[in-house]
């Protein structure tokens, strides 16, 4: 049913997650300052820390990721982390801000690209998606890791739940004990709203339709299936992000809790959308600690 105007307007803001940040006066100052916050640090990133950039997991020329640490054992943990922007803004040269405190202590750090929207459509996108994790994996147990993790912001987060589903655990096989924990940050996990609004999806580039928007929302996904293994999940969102951003977190909480799967949740106090993750940046963030202390356990 399409919403009236009254309930789209709500929408528009509730999916406007700049509109909820206390730090500016304005949502573009918000926008404006995430966006050169992640590229001056990424940008450092790259010149401090020992990469290898542009390793190919597909043959379309956004199939690519970096890795960070790439001078740290090859059996190292692994950490993956996926940007977010939409599914249609970012990309993995201003997403590596998470990486220099992760490195410093041993992780080897992944930082994925994928084809932003419109290019793709959502659908394909996701499919991308699982194809980059069944190379990540499969390149974890060519080099002997026993430990890898993966985060995802906003949308990164919706990519990775999506990711997770029946079909991606049935592919990878044994290779999904590998995969120990799983951190969703501000996550998108229903669809069904945001396809309305022009702040989301203007004139629908998402290509998202009355079928396809239920089978890629995470919260309308099974999880049973990942009951049986070593999977933790972390779900976080900030005291500052909009109502429909802290109950789809809750309720993607809940709906792992009641698959079976081990998740835990926090509201991160004072913080909004956007320094949720800025502050992965810093080695002694609680996020950062959690994904430290998650590795020594």
């Amino acid at each position: 049913m399409i919403p009236n105007t009254e309930q789209l307007n709500l929408w528009e803001k509730e999916y406007s997650p700049s509109e909820w940040s206390k730090r500016f006066p304005t949502a573009d100052e918000v926008i404006n300052y995430h966006v050169k916050f992640v590229t001056d640090v990424s940008d450092k990133n790259r010149k401090e820390l020992n990469c290898e950039l542009d390793v190919e997991y597909g043959s379309d020329e956004s199939e690519k990721f970096d890795i960070y640490g790439d001078d740290l054992p090859e059996d190292a943990p692994l950490f993956v982390y996926v940007h977010g922007g939409y599914w249609q803004m970012l990309s993995k040269k201003d997403s590596a801000y998470c990486a220099k405190p992760l490195v410093q202590k041993g992780y080897r750090v992944i930082i994925l690209d994928y084809t932003l929207c419109p290019k793709l459509t959502l659908e394909v996108l996701v499919k991308q998606i699982k194809r980059a994790g069944e190379y990540i994996l499969n390149y974890a147990e060519e080099n002997h890791v026993e430990h890898v993790s993966f985060a995802g912001h906003s949308a990164g987060a919706h990519l990775l739940a999506a990711m997770l589903d029946r079909s991606f655990i049935a592919t990878v096989g044994d290779e999904k004990r590998l995969i120990k924990h799983v951190y969703l940050i501000s996550g998108v996990f229903r669809l069904d709203e945001l396809r309305f609004t022009k702040a989301v999806n203007e004139n629908n580039l998402l290509a998202l339709n009355d079928k396809n928007v239920a089978n890629l929302s995470p919260l309308s996904c099974d999880y049973r299936h990942l009951s049986d293994c070593e999977m933790n999940f972390h779900v976080y969102v900030a005291e500052n992000d909009s109502t429909v951003f802290k109950r789809m977190s809750d309720d993607m909480h809940k709906h792992l809790q009641n698959a079976g799967v081990a998740t835990s949740m926090q509201v991160l106090s004072d913080l909004d959308h956007f320094d949720i993750v800025e502050k992965l940046a810093e080695k002694s963030y609680s996020i950062t600690s959690e994904i430290l202390k998650n590795f020594k356990s």
